[in-house]
């Protein structure tokens, strides 16, 4: 499918350019210092990755608040096991926000994220579709044909629980004392520690936050838009509940 030739391709693309910077460090200083250099290069990268962009990106847009608390489906994991927690403010009200996350999911609303990698290329839906709304827990989220975390909670208009046996994900909107509404996604994983998770975690997690705050920011702008043309339509323009 073309999102898997996608995903390809950008990874092989990062391996060329990679090799590409390798091969032109060796034939400027030489095999063995070019070697070093890239050496050097390639830890400073990842140092301040791990350091720096990695805890910054995990929690992106969340309060201090928000990463502490405990969130639903957290309990269908270990207490320590990893989490990520990423947050927006959207000016709508939360029964405005909820119908986005009803129909998120490859084959369904898109991930509403880079059109170009998910959903097979194809746009996400920019209105609620009231064919999308019936989620339904043992549902699965699709991110590619058969594969997604599956429906293990939702709770109208407050959050949706997804998982499997080793990670889980929970997409929440609540109600601020200002009137607008925080929607939070959090992610935990239980991984089973190997050569081959740590590879794919290297590969996924910069991937995986570039996607998501996508995601978050596109949702965002889609019920402010939509909750601003409920309100239009509301005697008096008042917000709506």
């Amino acid at each position: 499918m073309r999102t898997k030739r996608t995903i390809g391709l950008i990874v092989l693309g990062c391996i060329i350019a990679s090799l590409a910077v390798l091969a032109g460090l060796i034939a400027w200083l030489g095999a063995a210092t070019g070697i070093v250099v890239g050496l050097l290069i390639a830890s400073g990268v990842t140092g301040t990755y791990l350091l720096v962009v990695g805890p910054w990106q995990r929690r992106w847009g969340a309060t201090d608040e928000e990463v502490r608390r405990a969130m639903p489906g957290d309990a269908l994991l270990r207490p320590d096991a990893p989490s990520t927690t990423r947050a927006i403010t959207v000016d709508a009200s939360p029964e405005v926000v909820f119908p986005w996350l009803l129909q998120i999911g490859y084959g369904r609303g898109g991930w509403y994220s880079y059109d170009w990698i998910d959903n097979d290329g194809r746009p996400s839906i920019e209105r609620i579709d009231p064919a999308l709304q019936g989620l339904a827990v043992g549902d699965r989220i699709e991110m590619l044909p058969g594969f997604g975390p599956v429906v293990r909670e939702i709770v109208p208009n407050h959050h949706i629980v997804s998982g499997g046996k080793t990670d889980s994900w929970c997409l929440l909107v609540e109600l601020t004392p200002e009137g607008v509404t925080r929607l939070i996604s959090r992610w935990k994983q239980d991984w089973p520690k190997s050569a081959g998770t740590y590879v794919w975690m290297a590969l996924a997690d910069p991937g995986a936050f570039l996607m998501e705050q996508k995601m978050l920011r596109r949702i965002q702008k889609l019920a402010k838009r939509h909750g601003a043309t409920r309100r239009s339509l509301t005697p008096g323009g008042e917000r709506t509940r």
